[in-house]
């Protein structure tokens, strides 16, 4: 009797142990997933906040391509100074130094770049929150 008996609190014991594992190891889990999602969300309300800063334009009717050259003007209307610009095409980037394009200047851009069918411009550091769509068909 004595035997089965310890055999059954031995039993409980692993059981319990066994728990006591998948517990630590669900909430270390879930304490991971916390922080990657709110570094994840102070880094897009930052970049958000920084990139509000920039108001610019850019005139439709002065963007050309020809022979590997994209010309546009591009405009500070608002805001911050921009001091660089990052021109993306789906095969290259470029980045295009302004040297502080005040408010109410218009700064004419020329970049050596392939241009299939678009190109985005954004402030250096705002992909993902304040950029133009340059869209046109190559020719």
């Amino acid at each position: 009797m004595v035997d089965r008996r310890s055999k059954k609190i031995s039993v409980l014991i692993f059981m319990f142990a066994i728990f006591v594992l998948l517990v630590a190891v669900t909430a270390s889990w879930m304490y991971r997933i916390y922080t990657e999602q709110t570094q994840y969300s102070e880094e897009k309300t930052m970049m958000t906040i920084t990139c509000s800063q920039y108001y610019f334009v850019i005139n439709p009717e002065s963007v050309l391509y020809d022979g590997g050259q994209l010309y546009f003007e591009i405009e500070n209307t608002l805001g911050k100074d921009i001091d660089k610009i990052v021109v993306r095409t789906s095969t290259e980037e470029a980045v295009v130094e302004l040297d502080g394009l005040s408010q109410g200047i218009v700064h004419p851009v020329s970049v050596p770049i392939e241009v299939i069918e678009w190109a985005m411009v954004y402030p250096e550091g705002c992909d993902g929150a304040n950029f133009k769509n340059l869209s046109f068909e190559t020719g």
